[in-house]
C-alpha cells in the first residue's frame, strides 16, 4: 500500500485559517499524511539573508518572509489536533534545531528532512536523537552525500524511508529520475518513494508501478495563488 502525501508547504501564504482548510480539504481526498513546513524566523535566517529570487511584494527580507510563514507553538498544537480529529497523520519539515524542539513538543510522530537540510548534521542528529521514523528526500545531495545522512541516522537506530527528489519546481517529466529509486533501494536496502514537483499525476502513477512506498505531492486549492 502506498502512503500518499499530500505537502502543503507555503502554500498558506502565512493564514492559520487557510492552513485549517487545507487540512478539511485533504482529509476529503483519501490522501494519508497531511505536511507542513515549520520555520522558525530567528533560529534560521537573519535581516542579512538575500531572497535567492525575489518574488514577494510585501516582504523586505527573506527573514520578514520567514517570520510571516511561522506559527506559534500553541497553533501548531491546534493544527496538529485538527489532522487528528481528521483522521490524518500529521507531519512537518523542521529548518531548525528549534523548531525540531517545538514539533516533538507538540507530539509529532514522524519528520521529514527536506533534500536542502541533507547535510545538515547538526539537525540530522537532533532528530535522530527523537527516536522517532524520518522521511528523507534525496534532491539536493550527491549519493556520498546521501551515504554520510543515512549513516548517521541509521547509527541511532532511525526507521529511514529515502524519497527520489528533483528540486526543480515544477520538474521537467524527463527530470523526474525515477530510475533513482531503484538506485536507493539497493544501495540502502531501506524503502524507497518519490516526493513529486512535476505538478502533474503522471510521475506518481509511474512510481508507484515501481513500488514507491511513499509519494509526497504539493498541493495547492490553484496554482495561480501566490
Amino acid at each position: 500500500m502506498t502512503e500518499i502525501i499530500a505537502e502543503i508547504g507555503q502554500a498558506h501564504d502565512g493564514s492559520v485559517g487557510i492552513l485549517h482548510s487545507y487540512v478539511d480539504a485533504v482529509a476529503g481526498t483519501g490522501a494519508d499524511t497531511i505536511k507542513f513546513q515549520t520555520h522558525l524566523a530567528d533560529a534560521e535566517s537573519s535581516p542579512q539573508e538575500p531572497f535567492r529570487v525575489r518574488f514577494s511584494r510585501v516582504d523586505q527580507t527573506r527573514q520578514d518572509y520567514w517570520r510571516r510563514m511561522e506559527l506559534s507553538a500553541p497553533q501548531w498544537k491546534a493544527l496538529k489536533a485538527h489532522c487528528d480529529e481528521a483522521g490524518l497523520a500529521f507531519l512537518s519539515s523542521p529548518f531548525s534545531i528549534a523548531a525540531v524542539d517545538l514539533l516533538e513538543n507538540i507530539g509529532i510522530e514522524r519528520f521529514k528532512i527536506g533534500s536542502g537540510e541533507v547535510s545538515n548534521f547538526l539537525l540530522l542528529e537532533r532528530v535522530a536523537r527523537s527516536g522517532l521514523p524520518v522521511l528523507l528526500s534525496s534532491g539536493m545531495s550527491s549519493l556520498e552525500e546521501l551515504d554520510r545522512a543515512v549513516e548517521l541516522l541509521l547509527a541511532h537506530g532511525t526507521p529511514l524511508t529515502l524519497l527520489q527528489c528533483n528540486t526543480a519546481y515544477p520538474t521537467p517529466p524527463e527530470q523526474v529520475g525515477l530510475n533513482v529509486m531503484q538506485v536507493l533501494r539497493e544501495r540502502y536496502r531501506l524503502p524507497v518513494g518519490l516526493s513529486d514537483h512535476t505538478g502533474s499525476p503522471y510521475a506518481a502513477f509511474a512510481a508507484t508501478a515501481l513500488g514507491a512506498e511513499v509519494l509526497e505531492v504539493h498541493t495547492v486549492f490553484d496554482k495561480r495563488m501566490f
